[in-house]
């Protein structure tokens, strides 16, 4: 059996030199890979790879880092673009409470950088993407940082309404079991290996098994010893053998158990 990476961004200018070796290379080497959407137009980049690619999926969404992006008609453009079939989730959406310095986009010459966090004008974005994913009954990827007491009593009340995880999980323990009693997945990326980050690795090791998940959020936070290097989703081998390695596991083991986990939460049927 092969992992699948349920969150990365192929579509991203950091693969604009080589995407096809890029795609050809991931496609044969994992299950599936979920190329998430951070705007209208990421999202239908990102459905575009899906087309061509028989393993590759895609979600829709307006990312809380692009909130002044939403316009009246965004709504209907991201349910128009949800119609694809190869569409499965609606993410990644939620809130970002980071004052995020200015970066150098990986294999790029461009500076990116985010406004000032307003998280009421996210909160109001995330509502309403919210509603778009419980109306097309697909699965949500909830994005958090420097948020997650906020993200949970924004959602708490959706219990038994929506289906979906919590993407590149930075949270505490007791944060993490709130958002398991919502039903809600909880998924690692590569800064699981990093040195200093043992009280993720902590709940990685707690969390019940039906409940994890493995990404990259490709192409950031590559895994040791590759950090800093642009991230692909076949490194999510690395985010598998550490949890595997936390759980005392075998690696075979933790990619089956993952594996199903996506399967079943995105209604895959590879």
């Amino acid at each position: 059996m092969k992992l699948i990476d349920t969150h990365a961004h192929l579509q991203f200018k950091a693969y604009d030199e080589d995407r096809d070796e890029v795609v050809k290379r991931n496609s044969e080497e994992l299950e599936a890979v979920i190329n998430v959407g951070t705007s209208v137009d990421a999202s239908e980049k990102g459905i575009q790879l899906a087309e061509k690619i028989d393993n590759f999926y895609a979600s829709v969404a307006v990312h809380p880092h692009h909130v002044d992006q939403w316009g009246g008609n965004t709504y209907n453009q991201l349910k128009s673009l949800s119609q694809n079939p190869k569409v499965v989730a609606v993410g990644e959406i939620g809130l970002d409470n980071h004052l995020y310095k200015p970066l150098r986009v990986l294999r790029s010459n461009e500076l990116q950088g985010y406004p000032k966090p307003d998280l009421k004008k996210q909160a109001k974005i995330l509502e309403e993407q919210i509603n778009l994913a419980r109306e097309l009954g697909k699965p949500i990827l909830f994005h958090c940082r420097d948020a997650y007491d906020e993200l949970y009593e924004q959602i708490k009340d959706y219990k038994g309404k929506v289906r979906g995880l919590m993407h590149c999980y930075m949270g505490t323990w007791e944060q993490a079991k709130k958002f398991l009693e919502l039903g809600l997945y909880i998924s690692f990326s590569g800064n699981i290996t990093y040195r200093g980050n043992d009280y993720i690795r902590g709940v990685a090791k707690k969390l019940p098994p039906e409940k994890i998940l493995t990404e990259t959020d490709s192409p950031f936070l590559s895994p040791e010893p590759r950090r800093g290097q642009r991230n692909e989703p076949i490194y999510v081998k690395m985010v598998a053998a550490t949890i595997a390695t936390l759980r005392n596991l075998r690696t075979e083991k933790a990619v089956q158990i993952t594996t199903e986990n996506a399967k079943n939460l995105f209604d895959l049927t590879i």
